[in-house]
């Protein structure tokens, strides 16, 4: 027997083993691409029919090539049609095969070649190759591809070849080929478009990430800065001993009442710290603040309309809570809320310690106890003693 037909029907492909003599299969739609997607074995399957010149499994639904199947030494096999399949790769031969004249791939489903389909096909030696109706692409990526089919002579229907350009467009593939330069160069320049607009994309992120986190941590990274500072200078915090009972935060345009306040705790023996009296001349405004904290038991915030508004206070403040939670020092903080404010309306660092701290309102308002103020400092004098 020199041939096996087994064309339009539904085969048990096992029994082609026993043809080891066989020169020609005809398996044209016979449902193959089922049976080799549900048999492990399937790249054994034309093992022992090594004189084969001419196979024929077009039309099978073949969507994946088994694992060996071409993998094995036809050294007289002639021509392989594979056409009116699925396929979206080019077959792998075995090395000794070198006599083939036809390959047809019309068809499928192959979009194009990539760089080990071309070597493997270029190792076949002089074989022709029908490639028509496959949806191929003309995209950037497949420009290598492109490059081949415009220098190989072996694509023996390349005049019929069509593709699909990124713009969905559909092309006769020797035009595309035929303008390959201006093709590679609009691809060059996408490519340096693309990786510009990412670059800037990149920078815009970095850039607004940056802005995101100096705003909102700007002043945790203000204070970690300058204790960095001052650690350089050799600056000496102090630890159990400190210069001042207190240092009083307040509003400049509240200056007045802060005099009365701090003359008041200073005749109950009180050292107090303020800015107006305190802090070194020529110094910049934020190393005072770290050395005033640093060198104060307690930080006494005046909390009032206009403090609110201040952002010199409100940096004032941020400062001390990074210092508390540093050294574990929550309890340093004492708020007089000299307004009636509502929490809601306190700045955000306010907010986040309001648990943790020491808060006392300045007696306002009708109906008070005639010794209100008495008491008020009364209870200063118990939390600056604490």
């Amino acid at each position: 027997m020199t041939n096996i037909e087994i064309a339009h029907s539904r085969i048990d492909y096992s029994f082609i083993l026993d043809y080891d003599k066989n020169e020609t299969l005809q398996a044209s739609r016979s449902f193959l691409g089922h049976g080799f997607v549900n048999n492990a074995e399937a790249g054994s399957f034309l093992r022992k029919t090594l004189r084969l010149q001419d196979i024929n499994l077009s039309s099978n639904k073949i969507s994946t090539i088994p694992k060996g199947l071409f993998l094995h030494p036809f050294k007289q096999l002639l021509t392989l049609n594979m056409s009116r399949n699925n396929l979206i790769a080019f077959p792998k031969f075995h090395a000794s095969i070198k006599a083939l004249q036809i390959i047809d791939l019309t068809f499928n489903r192959i979009t194009d070649f990539k760089d080990e389909d071309i070597d493997q096909f270029e190792k076949l030696g002089e074989v022709d190759l029908l490639l028509r109706e496959n949806p191929f692409k003309c995209f950037c990526k497949t420009l290598q591809f492109m490059k081949w089919l415009g220098q190989s002579s072996r694509v023996s229907d390349i005049l019929d070849l069509t593709c699909v350009t990124e713009k969905a467009s559909h092309r006769i593939m020797s035009i595309v080929i035929s303008h390959l330069k201006t093709f590679e160069i609009s691809c060059k320049d996408k490519f340096w478009l693309t990786f510009a607009v990412a670059i800037t994309c990149s920078i815009a992120i970095i850039a607004i990430l940056y802005f995101v986190i100096v705003v909102r941590y700007k002043h945790a990274i203000e204070f970690f800065s300058l204790r960095w500072k001052m650690k350089k200078k050799k600056y000496k915090e102090l630890k159990e001993v400190h210069k001042y009972d207190a240092f009083i935060s307040f509003s400049h345009t509240d200056a007045e009442w802060v005099k009365q306040f701090d003359d008041k705790l200073s005749s109950m023996c009180f050292s107090l710290c303020m800015e107006s009296k305190d802090f070194f001349v020529g110094n910049r405004i934020e190393g005072n603040v770290i050395n005033v904290i640093d060198s104060s038991r307690k930080i006494i915030f005046i909390i009032t309309q206009n403090f609110i508004k201040s952002y010199w206070e409100s940096y004032e403040m941020e400062m001390t809570r990074m210092d508390a939670y540093l050294k574990g020092r929550e309890e340093m903080v004492i708020i007089v809320l000299q307004d009636k404010i509502e929490i809601y309306n306190m700045p955000e660092t306010i907010q986040n310690i309001w648990s943790t701290i020491i808060r006392i309102q300045w007696p306002n308002g009708d109906n008070l106890p005639y010794n209100a103020q008495e008491i008020f400092y009364e209870k200063m004098k118990i939390y600056l003693n604490l």
